[in-house]
């Protein structure tokens, strides 16, 4: 407000130092009831059953998401007599690894990708089936059924579950904290003979700072979430890695998913080619998977490795 607008300053004071007062009064209670709730078994107790509870939820979820999921996409169940040579890769590739054999199932999203849903469906899209080797869609098969191995999607499903929990139960004392410093702001306002709401104010640069700090709090989750999920997809490649006869394919196959995906070059790009658009940080650490170019390095470097590991050194004794 402008400064005709504002308070006479008897009763500016009065109501700042009461403002300052209830806000501090309060933010007392607010500390006093956390320390008395943690010092107590209450709060053992509400978070032992939020976090049980979350993940009960969890788990069902993760249970009936392959279910519902399958019933909105367009899939069918592949059965033996179409694709013999896929399920012989599935029957190879189950006698390798500790997981239950799932069911096949062919989309026409006409992307070229395979993901699993629930714990026993493996989706694969037509696309693929022109796009990639036999050897090559084992090795997608490899990577898919690592996942399912690992139980990828349950751990992340329950640790997702628990800190929605968690956050939920933190923001109640954050709404808490922001209506005292609101408070605060005001009765320091009207104590500095400052206007009280405005851009330029205190209580809006205290808001301000608590809410970026507030947002970095409640962002942290989602970041670890994404890496987690990215720590996952270089753990399933490295599984693929060491159950498939050919190690290498996994890496053709995601070369040969990486071009698909790229858009195709018009007379102009040639001649004017752009500069290469590099994803910054915050891309990259939002993204549920890493790069492929970083994945496709990997794989190739484990494949190495495991050639090197694989080969035999004859000694001719006489």
């Amino acid at each position: 407000m402008s400064r005709s607008n504002r308070l006479p300053r008897w009763v500016a004071v009065p109501m700042g130092l009461w403002l300052l007062v209830f806000a501090v009064g309060s933010a007392a209670l607010v500390v006093r009831t956390i320390v008395a709730v943690v010092m107590s078994t209450t709060l053992v107790t509400v978070l032992v059953a939020a976090v049980g509870l979350s993940l009960l939820v969890g788990v069902l979820s993760h249970q009936s998401s392959g279910e519902r999921l399958l019933s909105r996409l367009p899939v069918s169940e592949l059965p033996h007599s179409r694709a013999p040579s896929l399920h012989a890769s599935l029957d190879r590739l189950h006698e390798r690894m500790a997981v239950d054999r799932p069911t096949l199932y062919l989309s026409r999203t006409n992307t070229p990708t395979a993901f699993v849903l629930g714990t026993d469906a493996l989706v694969i899209d037509k696309s693929l089936l022109r796009l990639l080797s036999p050897a090559e869609i084992e090795g997608v098969f490899a990577h898919e059924l690592a996942h399912l191995e690992r139980n990828d999607g349950l751990l992340r499903t329950l640790i997702e579950s628990v800190l929605r929990v968690l956050v939920s139960l933190l923001l109640m004392f954050v709404i808490v904290l922001l209506v005292v410093l609101t408070m605060f702001g005001w009765g320091l306002s009207l104590l500095m003979d400052r206007p009280v709401s405005g851009s330029h104010t205190v209580g809006h640069r205290i808001r301000r700072l608590f809410v970026r700090c507030t947002l970095v709090l409640f962002i942290a989750p989602t970041l670890l979430l994404r890496a987690y999920a990215r720590h996952q997809e270089h753990a399933a490649d490295k599984r693929a890695v060491e159950v498939l006869d050919d190690p290498l394919a996994l890496a053709l196959a995601l070369e040969s998913i990486q071009q698909a995906n790229e858009p195709p070059e018009s007379i102009v790009a040639v001649l004017f080619p752009k500069r290469a658009q590099k994803t910054n940080r915050l891309q990259r650490a939002l993204a549920t998977h890493p790069p492929t170019d970083e994945r496709i390095e990997r794989v190739r470097a484990l494949a190495r490795n495991a050639d090197s590991s694989n080969s035999v050194t004859y000694i001719d004794i006489e």
